[in-house]
């Protein structure tokens, strides 16, 4: 690796880290910035935040005494200023609305400031694309690769480090936009890198360039979370075993794990967009990457100009205890939009008391399907009522899956398997996964999904309270989905790492324009919880995809014109008038 750009970090107050010199050598220009007075941002007449603007070659030609002298009056300013607080003012109305059940979540350890932080350098290298990209042909689309290195605790920065791999994806156009956009993968624990081919052919690269990064521990990032063992255990009873095995090679390899979190990941962000030198960036995040995004705004949004929040996970939400209810409301909620749609009625009706009356048929006599892997082999499987809903509850993060369902309940009625094998070979979630190799599927970081989810969220729930969440729901629905937050608990148990404290469970509050975005049918992110987040975003604008699964930005061409209109001009409600020609389209068969 050539090294390209590189930051010190200077600690003014706990939590904050001030770039003070970098340089981006290649397609982008020189920089240098360091401290300038504070930018005050109004809005109306009323103060509203403060940016630290790049600042100019001339701070690093003063003498040391200069240095300390300045530092520590912008210590004093921003002191003074902190002790202000704003006006508050309510958030506007949404664009649209979407009904939520109470959401609650219990209360955290007491609440704190961010985690303290000391001086550091971070580094941003030029290198080779990694080894598993070739097959995409990146060098044909000018595709740049580096790492960033940062410390895996900020708060100890003389220990261990972490490399997070990078890829800038050059705009289309000859004169791109100077404000490019920054993806945040979902998971946690998904690979950005890894899904890289799908971004070639984005619509986003027409007038901006694309950069993607593996967050802390997944992907191609180092070090690794991903738990091998748990892909080469052979069957659910070695996945308990498999678990706390890779923990435990984690904690020998000294990984910290209570390092790989929201907040440290919102501090990799901000290394990132400090190293890359942009005066502004626009953030782009999916399922678990709007947490993250969120988590931006609330530390350090300093050159942050605009936010796509695409099926928002907002931090607020008792995710365990809603888990089961979600699923269950959504697999309801497609099960009545079929009910609502006359071709679909007609063709299946009453579909949800048949569908229930199918469950419990196929857990009183399954049904056996044959089912085609990666490598074209056909077997033979069992499938159980609790298996079809688990299954469902997948195949609703996927748009273009979510009209064959009500075909295939009326098929398994008949004993017929087509569109159910067909969706169970093909229909996962959506998200494609590596073939493993000697380092596993890269992909999906287990490890990195229990760090932080075990942390965040599981202990602000209990099996008591999601099963209450879920008691409006029939018991054939709501077991199987009960069953998965077990296991999800189970695994917390041995992966063992220490509660979130509260501050990290707040709404979050800003007033850097917003774009929500959501999916009617969405069974893990549900609509109500993008309301929710956009509650508290003062200038948001919230819109949910009818018939829409899970990350519905790429699954329509409505929602698309709607996420390009945003970025053009983040400041003005985009036109989304296409959305009242948007219905889903359920398979009828023949």
């Amino acid at each position: 690796r050539q090294p390209v750009a590189e930051a010190a970090f200077v600690a003014m107050m706990p939590g904050v880290c001030v770039p003070a010199a970098g340089r981006w050598i290649g397609s982008h220009s020189h920089f240098a910035f360091g401290l300038l007075p504070f930018l005050w941002i109004h809005r109306g007449a009323r103060l509203i935040g403060i940016a630290f603007p790049h600042y100019h070659a001339e701070f690093f030609a003063m003498s040391d005494r200069n240095h300390v002298l300045f530092i520590l009056v912008a210590i004093l300013v921003f002191s003074l200023v902190g002790c202000a607080e704003p006006e508050a003012t309510p958030p506007p109305p949404t664009t649209q609305t979407a009904t939520a059940p109470p959401t609650t979540r219990p209360a955290a350890a007491p609440p704190t400031t961010a985690p303290p932080t000391t001086a550091y350098v971070a580094r941003l290298e030029e290198s080779a694309c990694p080894a598993l990209l070739d097959e995409f042909d990146l060098d044909s689309f000018d595709v740049t690769c580096g790492y960033l290195t940062v410390p895996e605790d900020r708060a100890n920065p003389d220990r261990a480090t972490v490399e997070l791999a990078v890829a800038i994806i050059p705009s289309r156009s000859p004169n791109p936009r100077p404000d490019p956009i920054i993806y945040l993968e979902g998971g946690p624990g998904g690979s950005a890198l890894l899904g890289i081919s799908s971004w070639i052919d984005s619509p986003l690269r027409e007038d901006r360039e694309l950069i993607l990064f593996d967050q802390r521990g997944t992907g191609l990032s180092l070090p690794s979370l991903n738990c091998i063992e748990e892909e080469l255990a052979e069957d659910a009873d070695g996945s308990a075993a498999a678990t706390e095995a890779c923990r435990d090679r984690l904690l020998d390899a000294e990984v910290d794990l209570s390092a790989y979190t929201s907040a440290a990941n919102a501090a990799d962000v901000t290394d990132l967009i400090s190293q890359l030198g942009y005066a502004e960036v626009n953030l782009f995040g999916i399922s678990y990457g709007t947490r993250l995004a969120l988590t931006v705004l609330r530390d350090n949004a300093a050159g942050v100009r605009s936010v796509i929040l695409d099926s928002p996970y907002p931090p607020q939400v008792g995710a365990t205890n809603e888990q089961a209810l979600n699923a269950g409301m959504a697999i309801q909620a497609m099960l009545r939009g079929c009910g609502a749609d006359s071709d679909c009625d007609a063709a299946f009706p009453d579909l949800e008391a048949r569908f229930y009356d199918l469950l419990e048929a196929l857990n009183e006599e399954p049904i056996l399907a044959e089912l085609t892997d990666l490598d074209g082999e056909i077997s033979e499987v069992e499938v159980t009522g609790d298996d079809v809903v688990s299954q469902m509850s997948d195949w609703l993060y996927v748009t273009d899956y979510v009209g064959y369902l009500p075909l295939m309940i009326a098929e398994l009625e008949e004993g017929y398997t087509d569109t159910y094998s067909f969706l169970a070979s093909e229909g996962d979630t959506g998200y494609g996964r590596q073939s493993a190799d000697e380092a596993g599927d890269l992909s999906d970081s287990e490890g990195m999904f229990y760090s932080l989810e075990c942390r965040e969220e599981a202990p602000f729930g209990s099996m008591d309270d999601a099963r209450d969440a879920a008691s409006s729901l029939p018991d054939v629905l709501a077991e199987p989905l009960l069953a998965q937050v077990e296991g999800f608990l189970e695994t917390c148990a041995i992966w063992q790492v220490d509660p979130a404290t509260s501050r990290e469970g707040q709404p979050v509050s800003s007033s850097v324009p917003t774009l929500v975005l959501a999916g009617e049918y969405d069974p893990v992110t549900p609509p109500w919880w993008g309301e929710l987040a956009a509650e508290t975003l003062e200038m948001s604008y919230f819109y949910v995809l009818p018939g829409g699964g899970h990350a519905v930005t790429d699954a329509s061409e409505c929602i698309m014109a709607i996420t390009r209109a945003f970025l053009a001009e983040p400041t003005v409600e985009p036109d989304a008038s296409c959305l009242a020609d948007v219905q889903p389209i359920f398979e009828l068969g023949e």
